[in-house]
């Protein structure tokens, strides 16, 4: 698994009203993995993507995002490629500020900074585990719907663990894209 052996990523995402996919590279440009968007196509013009499902070759899924339905809070579902649960992700309201936990198998972690700008830290009980920044890709590129994020994950942490944290900062672009629809 050659995507959870890099600690930078490159997502180059491309979304339409149907589509949520992103090619992910290594720090040196290589490509290592993409994330497709899954359920069915009428279902996702009506209600967006729910699903991504990160692959690192062709048929080798290593990371599942699945929105689970719920009135109120966002919640979001992390699962390795066999569909075992990894993580739970929950958006939750603050008097001034959105913050987004996730639990990772008991452990905590927190993503902090500008969630929406997509320039955060997660953090976990032993310090920063990645820093997510947003890099301008050009105004034709934004035009078409793409842009791109750098995920730099620290060393160390398990497979687990880095699957977690890209897990959820996929699932923080779900949340992102379910929020400008409904406004």
């Amino acid at each position: 698994m050659s995507l959870l052996r890099n600690n930078v990523l490159i997502f180059q995402q491309t979304r339409n009203f149907s589509k949520n996919d992103f090619a992910i590279l290594d720090g040196q440009g290589q490509q290592v993995g993409h994330v497709e968007t899954g359920g069915s196509t009428m279902g996702r013009m009506f209600l967006g993507a729910r699903e991504l499902t990160v692959f690192d070759g062709p048929a080798n899924p290593v990371i599942q995002v699945k929105d689970t339905m719920t009135l109120g809070r966002d919640r979001m579902e992390i699962l390795d490629g066999q569909g075992n649960p990894l993580a739970g992700l929950v958006k939750r309201i603050t008097l001034f500020k959105t913050r987004v936990s996730v639990d990772l198998m008991g452990e905590e972690i927190e993503l902090e900074g500008d969630l929406w700008g997509f320039d955060f830290r997660v953090v976990g009980p032993l310090g920063v585990m990645a820093t997510v920044s947003r890099q301008w890709s050009g105004m034709g590129n934004a035009l078409l719907g793409k842009s791109t994020y750098v995920v730099q994950l620290a060393d160390g942490m398990s497979d687990a663990q880095r699957a977690a944290v890209i897990g959820s900062v996929i699932a923080l672009d779900l949340i992102r894209e379910k929020q400008s629809r409904n406004s």
